[in-house]
């Protein structure tokens, strides 16, 4: 039986760019990188000629991202548009989203518009939501909750 979510996994082109804006953008934590060369790991992966680099950013609830940069094989870009089958996004609970949408927009993060405030059926503002785009044009959404 599924018990909960033990991490989320994205691959990436560049660890230290993910790092980048994980870390000095969004202000999360995260693992060194780690050299992965493991017989167990190329079998769990299913490529035996794998060399991979991982670090995990540190998610509040003690969850993790789990970023992998594959250095043996290579892998490719693919088209990340939002309706593309396959495609998914993280959402983020955020505190203060016009704040962090001028700080991170002052920093160069693309967002696809500002934060829209959604309303309940009596027009008071329930949710601030918007889309950013991360490293290698990974969708993130920003979420603040008004109850």
């Amino acid at each position: 039986m599924i018990k909960a979510i033990e991490h989320i996994s994205f691959t990436v082109s560049s660890l230290e760019e993910s790092l980048d804006f994980f870390c000095h953008k969004l202000g999360l934590e995260a693992t060194p990188i780690e050299e992965v060369d493991h017989p167990d790991v190329k079998q769990i992966i299913g490529m035996p000629d794998a060399r991979l680099r991982i670090s995990l950013v540190k998610l509040p609830g003690d969850r993790n991202i789990e970023l992998i940069q594959y250095i043996q094989p290579e892998g490719k870009s693919l088209d990340l548009s939002t309706n593309n089958t396959g495609v998914a996004h993280i959402a983020f609970e955020v505190s203060d989203i016009m704040a962090l949408y001028e700080n991170l927009s002052s920093q160069g993060v693309t967002f696809l518009s500002p934060p829209v405030w959604t309303r309940s059926n009596d027009g008071q503002k329930r949710w601030g939501v918007c889309y950013i785009k991360g490293p290698d044009n990974i969708t993130f959404e920003l979420i603040e909750k008004r109850e």
